[in-house]
């Protein structure tokens, strides 16, 4: 089994709190049905705003990008293939509302 980051961009801001209450019963269900496969690893959702360090160390606030290109969090799993992974990514319950799935594979690093 490989290790996979799934990279969710985009969210569902402006939702009824209602509607968000609902989509994260969804989200606690899949993080289930992963963990009983042993397939979630872990990852956790992301604050907005930030820093960006870039070029010669300049420290901006930011990222500044559109807001479906904003990342709102992260899950490692694991998976046998790229195919597996993206098959995974594909369950994410935000997809319906815009969200997208980076798919990449952690590389191994031997010590």
């Amino acid at each position: 089994m490989e290790k996979y980051m799934l990279i969710f961009h985009g969210g569902m801001d402006g939702q009824s709190p209602e509607l968000m209450q609902e989509q994260m019963g969804k989200w606690m269900a899949w993080i289930e049905k992963l963990s009983s496969t042993n397939q979630y690893l872990g990852g956790e959702p992301l604050l907005p705003g930030g820093k960006l360090v870039k070029g010669n160390k300049t420290v901006t606030d930011g990222p500044y990008t559109e807001g479906a290109e904003v990342v709102g969090g992260y899950f490692i799993v694991s998976a046998k293939d790229m195919d597996e992974a993206v098959q995974i990514a594909k369950e994410c319950p935000d997809l319906e509302y815009g969200t997208s799935v980076q798919v990449r594979e952690v590389m191994k690093i031997d010590m």
